[in-house]
């Protein structure tokens, strides 16, 4: 398993060097990791507060990808954004937590995960992990 230190200029180098890994950066303080096994990824994490977990997706042109999220916080939430874009391609409002997209040639995208406006203010906090699958 590979420790992701978000924010780490040296970290963002590594991962854009590695094909199938994802770079985190974080808002608030949080641990991350990452591994890959046979065409899916998983990276685990922790949110607390208004804390905004970011994760940059490693893609090919038309391939067809899942995002799942698991957490063990019900107020937990992710998008998946095609950077460029001010709508979020899944909204949790709407698959909390799945998302299953194709993607365009040249573009880039990345899952965001957050709390709710409602569970930040109390100041809760989340173990998250999200699975990428890579479909043809």
């Amino acid at each position: 398993m590979k420790r992701l230190h978000p924010m780490l200029a040296a970290a963002l180098l590594y991962g854009s060097l590695i094909g199938g890994i994802a770079m985190a950066q974080s808002s608030s303080s949080s641990q991350s990791s990452a591994s890959s096994v046979n065409g899916s990824s998983s990276y685990s994490g922790q949110i607390t507060g208004n804390g905004i977990t970011q994760y940059g997706l490693d893609t090919r042109p038309q391939q067809q990808l899942t995002v799942k999220l698991n957490t063990d916080n019900a107020n937990t939430r992710m998008d998946v954004v095609k950077d460029g874009s001010a709508d979020p391609l899944c909204q949790a409002a709407t698959a909390p937590n799945i998302c299953s997209f194709r993607t365009e040639p040249g573009a880039s995208y990345r899952v965001q995960v957050y709390l709710t406006r409602e569970a930040a203010q109390r100041g809760e906090s989340a173990r998250f992990t999200l699975t990428v699958e890579q479909g043809s």
